[in-house]
């Protein structure tokens, strides 16, 4: 229904500039006939430019009306595709804490130490394995440690 509504749109747009162009037309035609080539309210020289830009404008409109929406459904199930593959990579604890980082997308290391049940070490290592491999970041704040997702793979 909204495209329906905005190719009518963009139709009734391409006629209204389709008209005015052939209208300034005439009004040149008949200045030049007429033997006033200045053009007395618009001059003509002045038309190629005012109707170029006119034209970019209406072809801006157009592409704005036209353009493919991005479904949200068609996203949402390529995180989720994006979130499996990264899952069935992963075993063990090392899994454990992907589901955390996966689920929160950002998150203070101390607490995947809490949420995981692993020892402070251990997720440390993993974590470091993790960025090796290129999936999440972590980043300094003070003392605190945020892990993230790498800004990749969440624009995937």
């Amino acid at each position: 229904m909204l495209l329906q509504k905005n190719m009518l749109l963009a139709t009734l747009t391409i006629a209204i500039f389709v008209f005015i162009v052939a209208v300034s037309s005439l009004y040149v035609e008949m200045e030049i006939n007429s033997g006033n080539a200045c053009g007395c309210a618009i001059p003509i020289w002045l038309f190629v430019p005012l109707l170029g830009s006119l034209g970019l404008f209406i072809g801006a409109l157009i592409y704005a009306l036209l353009k493919p929406e991005e479904k949200k459904e068609e996203k949402i199930k390529t995180r989720e595709a994006i979130k499996n593959a990264l899952l069935v990579a992963s075993r063990g604890d090392e899994r454990k804490l992907m589901e955390i980082i996966l689920q929160k997308e950002s998150i203070k290391q101390h607490e995947l130490v809490k949420l995981s049940g692993l020892n402070k070490v251990k997720v440390h290592r993993i974590l470091r394995r993790l960025e090796v491999k290129g999936i999440i970041e972590r980043e300094r704040e003070g003392k605190i440690v945020m892990v993230k997702l790498k800004r990749e793979i969440l624009n995937l």
